[in-house]
């Protein structure tokens, strides 16, 4: 049975599917979230947010946790083309976007969408 609570319009669904259709191939930021997809660009031509040291080191703990309990079937299809440490800085900067994202959201650098 579809969801009928009102966080999900039945009526939107024509909509979702239609859209769902016409989205072309390539980044769907740029199609659908212009914003986004330009505040990404931004982001990532400039520095990203300034940060505490302690909110520095912390992150870095937090990437190293995440690859040791990954999956081992993730982390070793990727350890085979990188080094753990380049792998931990990938996750590191994986989180500093997510930041640097709730950051953008919470200053209104993204209320447009």
């Amino acid at each position: 049975m579809p969801d009928q609570s009102p966080d999900n319009p039945q009526w939107l669904d024509e909509f979702e599917d239609l859209a769902n259709r016409e989205l072309e191939e390539g980044s769907s930021c740029e199609q659908v979230h212009p914003i986004v997809e330009r505040w990404f660009q931004n982001l990532m031509e400039g520095e990203p947010p300034e940060s505490r040291d302690s909110v520095m080191q912390a992150m870095a703990c937090l990437s190293t946790e995440i690859l040791y309990n990954s999956p081992d079937e993730f982390a070793e299809r990727l350890l085979e083309h990188m080094s753990e440490d380049d792998l931990a800085m990938w996750i590191e900067h994986i989180l500093l976007v997510g930041r640097a994202f709730e950051i953008a959201l919470r200053n209104g650098d993204l209320d447009d969408l």
